[in-house]
């Protein structure tokens, strides 16, 4: 169940939670009215409330990773009209998404920047000040670990914004990391173990999971380099054990089990106090699903996404009916409207995403709350690693418990997917991506994981399979064949407003 709701912004957030644009035209508060609210236990769990407020946010996870992050994946396409150039792999630096979730970003980086600036230079004794330093460390690594993969070396900022630090340049890709493992390095020895703190905040596992995807997307980008395999398996093997999964796999998305035991860290949600949240139940559920407020099906996977699923497992792989709605689905009124693989022209010629449910949405504001991280993709990753390593032998272990659960239905245990065995290393190497897609689809991850194997992964796996697909259709894209996609271009808003970073900073290709 849900423990726990975000509050309303309150004015320490509107003091110490506004964005870079912001201060291009305020004067900051002073730095003596900032360090008063630093010298009670209860006004610092405010701040850190803040930091989570900014990570949620409609510009970060509630709104512009999806508009942004998804359709430009690869692996899924939008119907938004403005946002045709990201659907299509043409993206510009004026797309309004990119603009909005690179704001979100830094935004979120200074709030995690004050509360670490005051409670480092605090002499006040505190006892939740580890566990506060911890969550800010955990989510401005979290944060910059987004932004590098994403656009490459981008400004690094440790500092609370002034109007003395509004210009910065961008920093190396290298510096970035060398910033991010810091600051997951802190997380790790700052937070708390499991059941020692507010069950619905990241424990110091989440912390040494990201240390893991750090390792992993370097080695990645250093020609699959054994020391940072093992870096990256010396800190998965640590969150080993330490949470399990849920029974079935539907189960994970209904919406009175948030927090669950497979949970390590989920966006909270609430439709309290009317601020806009997630827009997750507006992009990804198809129109008129619930009663009484409309949802788009902005949002939808490709066609060859839902052909891989089925095609690797058939139907019968209960995740399918979790994950999409397909052929068709009933309307709130009753009547029928036919989707993917029914039809294939037009809007509802794909399928859409069943994940985020929520049918007391209001059109504005969700319980439904967001998987950061869950222990399936751990699991995930150790096989991964583990195959890197040494090869497929031992690696069968963590993503044939993935597989077992998936076959879990409430009424028995059906077929598939099967488990794994027989296959060589590249064999293995190439279905645990694929299963990534099948078990983590819509949650955040297809940008990164199509990416961090390299140009000639994401060419593969990609381009060439949605450009050969037998079902495009009349709203379909033909994807370009450029290496620009790889990253993100720095966004308009930025080249504008910084006077450290101009049009030659540029990403390639933009």
């Amino acid at each position: 169940m849900k423990n726990y709701k975000h509050i309303i912004l309150t004015v320490l957030s509107l003091v110490f939670f506004i964005s870079c644009e912001d201060y291009l035209e305020e004067e900051p508060v002073t730095d003596f009215f900032t360090e008063q609210i630093f010298t009670t236990e209860s006004a610092v769990e405010s701040a850190v409330t803040g930091m989570y407020i900014e990570f949620s946010s409609f510009a970060y996870h509630g709104s512009g990773m999806l508009n942004a992050m998804m359709p430009m994946s690869g692996k899924f396409w939008s119907s938004q009209v403005a946002n045709v150039d990201a659907t299509s792999l043409n993206a510009t630096p004026s797309n309004i998404n990119i603009n909005q979730l690179w704001g979100g970003m830094y935004s979120t980086i200074n709030s995690c920047n004050v509360v670490i600036k005051n409670l480092e230079d605090s002499a006040v004794e505190l006892n939740n000040r580890d566990t506060s330093l911890g969550q800010a460390y955990l989510l401005r690594g979290i944060t910059y670990f987004d932004l590098v993969r994403l656009w490459g070396g981008v400004p690094l900022k440790t500092e609370p914004a002034t109007s003395d630090n509004l210009n910065t340049p961008r920093s190396t890709k290298e510096e970035v990391y060398t910033q991010i493992i810091s600051d997951l390095q802190l997380a790790k020895e700052l937070l708390p173990d499991l059941g020692e703190y507010n069950p619905s905040r990241p424990a110091k596992y989440v912390a040494n999971t990201y240390l893991a995807k750090v390792y992993m997307q370097l080695a990645g980008e250093d020609n699959g380099n054994p020391a940072l395999w093992q870096s990256a398996y010396n800190e998965a093997i640590e969150v080993f054990g330490k949470y399990s999964l849920v029974s079935t796999y539907a189960e994970l998305f209904d919406i009175s089990n948030e927090n669950n035991s497979e949970s390590m860290f989920e966006i909270q949600y609430t439709s309290e106090g009317g601020r806009r949240s997630s827009d997750a139940i507006r992009m990804f559920n198809p129109n008129n699903i619930f009663p009484n407020v409309n949802t788009f099906g902005r949002i939808r996977p490709n066609k060859e996404v839902f052909d891989q699923h089925v095609n690797e497992y058939t139907e019968q792989d209960p995740r399918v009916d979790a994950t999409f709605y397909y052929g068709s689905y009933t309307r709130a009124n009753g009547s029928s409207q036919n989707l993917y693989p029914t039809i294939t022209n037009n809007n509802n010629g794909f399928a859409c995403i069943r994940k985020y449910t929520d049918p007391s949405y209001n059109g504005t504001t969700t319980e439904r709350n967001f998987y950061k991280l869950r222990y399936a993709d751990v699991l995930l990753m150790l096989a991964e690693i583990e195959n890197e390593l040494n090869g497929p032998t031992n690696a069968y272990q963590y993503v044939n418990e993935v597989l077992a659960r998936a076959r879990n239905t409430e009424s028995g245990v059906v077929a598939e997917p099967a488990d794994w065995s027989g296959m060589t290393q590249d064999e293995f190497r190439m279905r645990i991506m694929r299963e990534r897609q099948y078990e983590l689809l819509a949650e955040g991850h297809s940008w990164y994981d199509t990416r961090r194997r390299g140009y000639e992964y994401f060419l593969d796996e990609v381009i060439t399979l949605h450009n050969t697909q037998p079902n495009l259709g009349n709203r379909d894209y033909i994807y370009p064949i450029s290496v620009k996609n790889m990253l993100m271009p720095i966004p308009s808003d930025e080249i504008n407003s910084n006077e450290s970073i101009s049009e030659a900073d540029q990403n390639p290709g933009y």
